[in-house]
């Protein structure tokens, strides 16, 4: 990306933050970072591949937009987008696509495109937080920011699509700084940042651990919330402690975020990964 269409992306970035509003709060701020972290770029451990696994039609959801697990195999170029569209997104004045090349099409219907690229290395906001695409939306929308008389941009982010929790809400996952785990541990001190609003408040009592599957080489852990229900403030929620309980002695197993796609290694909160 040359630095004009490093600044012209940031110009319109800021211009879009009124209708991205498909980041949770849980500890974040503009632009999804938690409050209290800058936003940092480092290498995230994941386990590639793991969407190969899933149903092609299993539904994902990456800051609110939903894609199948089939998008992220298929990766379809998206210089394979009708030459017009394609030309359109290119030039756009609010969001413009720098290089085509690097993008692949997540959703493609009349009147909603999603195009998305894979971020190397992943972008790190702490806590938890990594995220592996840039996405960017557009759809015939009366609510999107026009670039033409048709189509519009609504949404411009990065994001890591996630598995459906089944009501849960998300959660970010590290490993507790206090409680490190240890080759000999058949329990692991974890530690979970909710995602959605909760007035600044712990999910004391409201973490499930909807499912655990070990492997000879690691330990992928689904983990959500329980709802608060009423409305609340999104301040940023702090870290909740945790415990996971395991079949079999950790030893050098790697543990893993099993509920985005592709999965997470765990790192101590508070660290890079």
């Amino acid at each position: 990306m040359t630095d004009t269409a490093r600044t012209r992306m940031a110009a319109a970035t800021t211009a879009l933050l009124a209708l991205v509003a498909l980041t949770g709060c849980a500890g974040v701020g503009a632009g999804g970072a938690p409050a209290s972290s800058g936003e940092r770029t480092a290498e995230a451990s994941t386990a590639p591949g793991r969407e190969a696994a899933l149903d092609p039609d299993t539904v994902l959801d990456c800051q609110g937009i939903e894609l199948t697990a089939g998008a992220l195999v298929e990766r379809t170029p998206a210089t394979a987008l009708p030459a017009e569209l394609a030309a359109l997104l290119e030039d756009s004045p609010v969001v413009p696509i720098d290089d085509l090349d690097d993008w692949f099409v997540a959703v493609e219907r009349d009147d909603h495109v999603v195009l998305m690229r894979e971020i190397d290395p992943p972008l790190d906001l702490g806590g938890g937080d990594v995220r592996d695409f840039d996405l960017f939306s557009a759809s015939a929308s009366p609510g999107a920011m026009p670039i033409d008389d048709t189509w519009g941009v609504d949404a411009s982010t990065s994001c890591t699509p996630r598995i459906d929790l089944g009501g849960r809400t998300p959660a970010m996952l590290a490993l507790d700084p206090e409680a490190l785990p240890q080759p000999g541990d058949r329990e692991l001190e974890l530690l979970a940042t909710e995602w959605t609003c909760n007035a600044g408040e712990p999910a004391t009592g409201r973490i499930e651990v909807i499912d655990v599957e070990e492997t000879s080489t690691t330990v992928e852990l689904v983990v959500g919330v329980a709802p608060n229900p009423g409305n609340h403030d999104c301040p940023s929620n702090p870290p909740t402690p945790f415990t996971v309980e395991l079949d079999h002695e950790l030893g050098d197993r790697v543990i893993l975020d099993a509920s985005v796609v592709p999965a997470h290694e765990l790192v101590e909160f508070g660290a890079i990964g």
